[in-house]
């Protein structure tokens, strides 16, 4: 891979790590109060809301950081080399962890009455969006998890190749 991409892909990462981290510490606390300076029945579920979404925050920045090392491997030619698999064992288990926070919401959504200003509908559509997400999660982490075999036989079978050369 040119190494002008991977320094190009690297960037973006890091800027999506530290969008991240911008979000966790202003973006997500801000709107939340707003919400509540809004509509002050907010208030009760702030927190676990807050808590799930700088969460789930980090869980996408430990990916970003998984990506650019698979990056970096790609840039130096060692993809099929052993050390590349924790790199997608970090992945899986990031995007596992996103899947049950995105799981936890939608139990809590489901079990919590939630206050809402209008008609509802802002509730259910987190209640459904969760449940989107949790499944879309689940299926990435699986898609991963194959790549990751294909990613394992392959370094086996090119230090069998290493072997008779």
């Amino acid at each position: 891979m040119s190494r002008v991409v991977v320094v190009f892909l690297q960037a973006l990462l890091a800027m999506a790590f530290l969008g991240g981290v911008f979000a966790q510490v202003a973006i997500i606390p801000g709107t939340a109060a707003n919400e509540v300076e809004n509509f002050p029945p907010y208030e009760s579920v702030r927190l676990p809301f807050v808590v799930s979404a700088v969460v789930f925050v980090a869980c996408l920045q430990v990916l970003a950081v998984a990506l650019g090392g698979m990056l970096h491997r790609a840039g130096e030619g060692t993809v099929f080399e052993s050390g590349a698999l924790t790199w997608t064992n970090i992945a899986i288990g990031a995007i596992a962890a996103g899947a049950l926070v995105l799981a936890w919401l939608f139990v809590y959504v489901t079990f919590t009455d939630i206050p809402s200003p209008a008609d509802g509908m802002e509730v259910l559509g987190l209640w459904m969006g969760s449940a989107v997400g949790t499944v879309a999660a689940v299926g990435v982490a699986l898609l991963v998890f194959v790549g990751r075999q294909w990613l394992g036989r392959a370094i086996d079978q090119r230090a069998e190749l290493e072997q008779v050369a």
